[in-house]
């Protein structure tokens, strides 16, 4: 939600953890999204160490979507030559049915292109990451793709926002727990807000999505999920 301190800290409480457990799967390192919040912050350094951790953890398993994950890291870190590593990732990522990761290693290339001055080149992989995200409805991955994009000097069209996504957060919250079967009081009870104020909620979000009932906000929600 563009707060990479706040991230910092819940992936690196994580990261400590699954340490201490001794997992080893590099499928459920919090590593490769490290190193994008460390970049984030200016910890250049802490984020190459952790690149490198990340990639001989995903070597030795051998599966395409951690090395997949770990030649954009390498790529994000690199001081030159990034282009190599980048250009590794697309085909592992075919070979997974992870149509998300592939967008974020297209964004990730294509900033990196545009900060090299290689604006031409950036436009592909931001189009794409742009209209991965868009697709599902990850908007704030596909506002971060735009902006990318139209930084290269080309001009993004505004999008049209409906549906789940148009939703604020809080509308969002009482919205998954009323259709996942709360009652208003519980819902407020989980939220730590009044009942009327999740029904005031709940009111806009039937606005938005022009629904009327609690069968067709299950509905909403459950037909917002992206399906594997």
């Amino acid at each position: 939600m563009g707060d990479p301190a706040a991230a910092l800290s819940h992936l690196q409480r994580l990261d400590t953890l699954l340490v201490e457990l001794s997992p080893g799967d590099p499928d459920l390192s919090p590593r490769a999204e490290l190193v994008d919040v460390l970049l984030r912050l200016g910890h250049t350094d802490e984020a190459t160490r952790t690149a490198a951790a990340y990639g001989a953890a995903a070597d030795a398993k051998g599966q395409p979507r951690a090395r997949a994950r770990a030649f954009r890291c390498r790529a994000m870190v690199s001081a030159e030559g990034f282009d190599t590593a980048f250009q590794q990732a697309p085909a592992l990522h075919e070979e997974t049915p992870d149509r998300f990761e592939a967008a974020r290693t297209s964004l990730a290339y294509g900033a990196r292109l545009r900060r090299a001055g290689r604006r031409v080149d950036a436009r592909a992989h931001l189009r794409g990451a742009l209209d991965s995200f868009a697709a599902p409805g990850a908007e704030v991955w596909a506002d971060r793709a735009a902006t990318e994009l139209h930084l290269t000097g080309e001009r993004v069209p505004r999008r049209a926002v409906g549906g789940i996504a148009s939703l604020t957060p809080q509308e969002l919250r009482v919205a998954v727990l009323l259709a996942d079967g709360r009652t208003t009081r519980e819902a407020a009870a989980a939220l730590f807000l009044s009942p009327k104020t999740v029904e005031y909620h709940l009111r806009k979000v039937y606005t938005k999505l022009d629904i009327r009932s609690r069968e067709e906000l299950a509905g909403a929600v459950a037909g917002s999920q992206p399906q594997v």
